[in-house]
């Protein structure tokens, strides 16, 4: 069943890789036992992420009523339970030997899990609350009385925490405005003590191992030189000492069960690898070398064996004429693009080339087929690039600088520039509707982030909004609508809401009943698609009046719109089938469907060109499995 897939790069110092999953099957997330000897993970299903739990070399696989996304499941001290994040953004428990997954939390935000109390009758969870006016907030939740309380009492400020695995801390990091720092509290919440003040720091709980098995030390990312590197602060000293200094991102590090190495992802050398370091530093060294991305990292207890996922895809954009059906393909398959957009005439996509290592060019190329020109390579990434609406200029988010800034090119002659370089993180960026300027959402000088505009030939930006509630990233505009929409934090219980910008800063809200999330914008501005929380907590696509009011139910629940017409007649969707994607259209007048692509591969992405004689969208073929390393020798050899 385990089969050997390689030593990375033929490096006869490098640890051999072996395949956990089979040829063909996509598994995700994975995260094991105290003990070692299971393992949970994910594969797609509809809707969403399946839950299953096998032996640690996926023998006797079974699979759990719970579907979510891919965040790795935390298993509770003794092993007993699970608690992940279900597929409605609730944090649910179930027992590995068997029953019904349970929700174990009450609010009405977004929730997500952060880790397990040592005494197991208590989790700790972030999750998005109505206090302060919309935040992201920790709370701790206990099993057996079935209440929740702020993880950190009196805290007002942003923050997330996990606790420590010997019952004894509570690691915590809080924002304040755009300052991020590292703080630890005792068991109860109380007595916090800051241990940074650099503000660029965020503690590395997507992979649920923040802290070092022994409780002594606290592992963190900062972001001080712009891409990320790895720190590690001991509780009792708060002396922070480096580990990483590459001039790419290094990120997402486990400890070892001895809590004396540290595993990470770096994109060095313009592809994502596993590299490992002593936790007292030193020398960094490489344990994988391969072009696939690595992800999901987890060190399986007492042993010397990392796990993760890879992830290889094969993407092109393509073509396909709506009267005939007849399809070609517009990128050569010797090239992966990530992103698409077609220009406002129709006659040109633009659309981003992953490099590798977080690297990506940004291309154009006429929709009739032909040369494809480079406008910006090289040094950072390329992020949602979108067309002006007079098509000659292209703005996008990339790292090139730093840290995450807005950026624009000129589509006939290249030669980006920068347009903001504050320390913090751009996000969501959009043209205004007469193309004059470029709206982003940014955290500098705010909560969690405020919208601002930026004339495209330079200047200070202008603060649009002053709520600090803008923390989703997302932010949508129309070409010759003058106001855009926003998803924010909703007072009303933290729900995940849509808002209404206009171009003065005033907003209104369009939805906040119910969890929403922002998909698409009628070209007239009256109404927006959205994925919208149904009575029954499932997640349905609705059409939305940008007034406000009741909307419109549509589609089935594993649809998601991607693009609204020019004609405002069509609605351009993806359904998913047990992780495949397949492109349709809706008809927002009879409210009739057409599918428009039913393979093997995942279509995504479409777009109608403005003609209507065209649908544009990006077809892949993704392959991620697990695999894992056995470290032995390499940590032999480094004593």
């Amino acid at each position: 069943m385990v089969l050997v897939a390689c030593r990375g790069g033929g490096d006869k110092d490098m640890p051999d890789v072996t395949a956990l999953s089979p040829a063909g099957v996509r598994q995700l997330g994975p995260s094991y036992s105290p003990d070692g000897k299971r393992i949970a993970y994910w594969t797609p299903s509809s809707p969403g992420w399946q839950l299953w739990i096998a032996n640690a070399d996926l023998s006797s696989a079974q699979k759990l009523p719970v579907k979510g996304g891919t965040e790795p499941a935390l298993w509770s001290p003794d092993g007993s339970r699970l608690a992940v994040t279900s597929a409605e953004g609730r944090i649910v428990v179930v027992p590995v030997a068997g029953g019904e997954a349970k929700r174990v939390t009450t609010g009405s935000g977004f929730e997500n899990q952060t880790g397990w109390f040592a005494d197991g009758e208590r989790l700790a969870y972030v999750m998005t609350t109505g206090e302060g006016g919309g935040d992201y907030r920790g709370f701790a939740s206990s099993l057996a009385r079935g209440a929740t309380q702020p993880l950190v009492p009196g805290e007002k400020r942003t923050n997330i925490g996990t606790p420590s695995p010997d019952g004894n801390h509570i690691g915590i990091n809080v924002s304040d405005g755009p300052n991020r720092t590292i703080w630890v509290a005792d068991s109860a919440g109380m007595n916090p003590r800051q241990l940074t003040k650099e503000g660029f720091e965020d503690q590395v709980i997507s992979n649920r191992m923040s802290w070092s098995p022994d409780g002594k030390s606290i592992l963190y990312e900062s972001r001080r030189t712009g891409t990320a590197d790895l720190w590690v602060v001991p509780v009792d000293s708060g002396s922070p000492r480096q580990l990483t200094s590459d001039v790419r991102n290094d990120y997402g590090g486990v400890w070892s069960p001895d809590s004396k190495w540290v595993a990470f992802l770096s994109d060095r050398g313009r592809q994502t690898d596993i590299w490992l370091v002593r936790a007292s530093g030193g020398e960094q060294r490489r344990v994988t070398d391969s072009p696939d991305a690595e992800s999901n990292l987890a060190w399986r207890p007492g042993t010397n064996e990392v796990t993760f996922v890879t992830t290889s895809q094969a993407a092109g954009i393509w073509s396909m004429d709506m009267a005939s059906g007849a399809e070609r393909r517009l990128t050569p398959d010797s090239i992966r693009p990530t992103w698409f957009n077609g220009s406002p005439d129709g006659k040109q996509i633009d659309y981003t080339i992953e490099r590798g290592g977080g690297v990506q060019d940004l291309a154009v190329m006429p929709v009739a087929g032909g040369a494809s020109r480079i406008l910006v390579s090289g040094g950072g990434t390329v992020v949602t690039p979108w067309w002006s609406p007079s098509g000659k200029q292209i703005v996008y988010l990339s790292d090139r600088g730093g840290s995450q800034d807005v950026w624009i090119v000129d589509v006939s002659v290249g030669a980006p520039r920068q347009l903001t370089s504050w320390p913090g993180i751009e996000n969501g960026v959009a043209w205004s509707g007469d193309g004059t300027k470029v709206y982003f959402q940014s955290d500098h000088d705010t909560k969690l982030g405020d919208a601002w505009a930026m004339a495209t030939d330079g200047g200070e930006p202008t603060r649009i909004t002053r709520n600090g509630t803008l923390g989703a990233g997302s932010l949508l505009s129309r070409a010759g609508v003058a106001d855009f929409f926003v998803q924010t934090i909703s007072p009303n219980g933290g729900r995940s809401a849509i808002s209404r910008v206009r171009p003065d800063g005033r907003m209104t809200t369009v939805w906040d009943r119910t969890n929403a999330y922002l998909s698409a914008v009628s070209p007239s501005g009256d109404s927006i698609a959205a994925l919208v929380e149904q009575p029954d907590g499932t997640l349905h696509m609705m059409i939305l009046p940008a007034a406000g009011g009741k909307g419109r139910l549509i589609l089935a629940p594993n649809d998601w719109v991607t693009f609204w017409s020019n004609d405002g007649k069509s609605l351009v969707y993806t359904t998913f089938v047990d992780g495949v994607g397949d492109i349709g259209i809706f008809n927002v007048v009879d409210g009739t469907t057409r599918r428009l692509t039913a393979t093997s591969q995942s279509e995504a992405g479409g777009e109608i060109t403005p003609d209507g004689k065209t649908v544009l969208m990006r077809r892949m073929t993704i392959v991620q499995r697990l695999f894992t390393a056995n470290l032995s020798k390499l940590l032999d050899r480094s004593k």
